[in-house]
Formats: C-alpha cells, sequence, structure tokens
C-alpha cells in the first residue's frame, strides 16, 4: 500500500491541516480507514488523537483510493469543529477487538442429530 499526496494546505482559523490523498492498493483488498490513518499519521509525524479521516472513494476495478484527511493541531480544537459520531468513530478504531464468546448450538441442529 502506497499513500501519495494530491493536495496539502492548513486551515489557519479552524488549527488544521486538509490532506488529500490517493492510495495505491493493487493486487490487494481497499485498505481499512484505520490502515489508512496510521499511514497518514506516520507520514505527518501528527498525534493519533487528532487526525480524522474524511473521505474514501475507491475506484472500482483499479486498485486506487483518493480520500481525504484532516489533522489538528490540538484534540480539544478538533472536539469543537468534528461532529461527535464522528470523532467517536475514530476512536472505536483505537480500541483491540474483543473476541465473542462461543454461542450455544441451534436447537434446530440438536433436532436434526436426534432424528437420525
Amino acid at each position: 500500500m502506497k499513500i501519495e499526496i494530491l493536495r496539502e494546505q492548513e486551515n489557519k482559523p479552524l488549527a488544521r491541516k486538509e490532506v488529500d490523498f490517493r492510495v495505491d492498493h493493487s493486487g490487494a483488498g481497499t485498505p481499512s480507514r484505520a490502515d489508512i490513518r496510521a499511514k497518514i499519521i506516520a507520514q505527518f509525524d501528527a498525534d493519533k488523537d487528532n487526525v480524522i479521516i474524511k473521505s474514501l472513494n475507491t475506484k472500482f476495478g483499479a486498485g486506487i483510493t483518493e480520500g481525504s484527511a484532516r489533522i489538528y493541531s490540538d484534540s480539544e480544537q478538533m472536539k469543537r469543529i468534528e461532529l461527535d459520531h464522528i470523532v467517536k468513530r475514530h476512536k472505536a478504531e483505537e480500541k483491540p477487538e474483543k473476541k465473542s464468546e462461543e454461542k450455544p448450538e441451534k436447537k434446530s441442529e440438536e433436532k436434526s442429530e436426534g432424528e437420525s
């Protein structure tokens, strides 16, 4: 996965940097928001709590995804400007996945075993 920066603009009134990018993922599936966010954080040496992936648009069959990101100077400014559900979405990406407990067998499976 290779990220190419198409446009980078400083938005001083909102204390953020707006970045448009293109991701080349030929031969692989579309990368997740978390993967792209990690690459943006590494490339711009930004704080992980201050980066929002605004949009992603994958070109069908081309292996190319274009998107935009917002990199804020501090998290308080980000919380004031961004919608709450967007901030929560990006916080949820950081949590480790919990393994679900095994579900009990379905009754239909038990019936089919008893009929044999």
